[in-house]
C-alpha cells in the first residue's frame, strides 16, 4: 500500500496513489489507512481532502462514501481516452 499527500497551501490535501494490493483487499487495510489520513488532516489547518477515483471501482467508491466523501464532478478521460474519474471531496467544519 502506498500513499502520498500533496499539500496545496494549508487548506487542501490531495490524496494520490493509495491502493491496496488485490490479494490484501477487503480486509480493512484501506479503510484504516484512510481513517488515519483523515484524522491527521483534522489535526492540521486543512479544510478539504480531495481525491480522484475510477467510477468502476465500486469497493473504493463505497468506502469513500461511507467515510463522508462526496462526488464533486466527473473528469472525462482522466486515466485514458476511455477511462473517466470522479473527483471526490471531504470538507471539514470550520469550528
Amino acid at each position: 500500500m502506498a500513499v502520498s499527500f500533496l499539500s496545496l497551501a494549508s487548506l487542501l490535501w490531495l490524496m494520490e496513489n493509495k491502493t491496496v494490493k488485490e490479494s490484501h483487499g477487503r480486509q480493512g487495510h484501506g479503510e484504516a489507512l484512510l481513517k488515519a489520513a483523515i484524522e491527521k488532516c483534522r489535526s492540521r489547518p486543512i479544510q478539504r481532502i480531495s481525491l480522484h477515483v475510477d467510477p468502476l471501482r465500486s469497493p473504493a467508491m463505497g468506502l469513500y462514501k461511507k467515510l463522508g466523501f462526496q462526488v464533486d464532478s466527473l473528469i472525462k478521460s482522466y486515466y485514458s481516452s476511455d477511462r473517466d474519474a470522479y473527483r471526490m471531496y471531504l470538507d471539514f467544519d470550520e469550528n
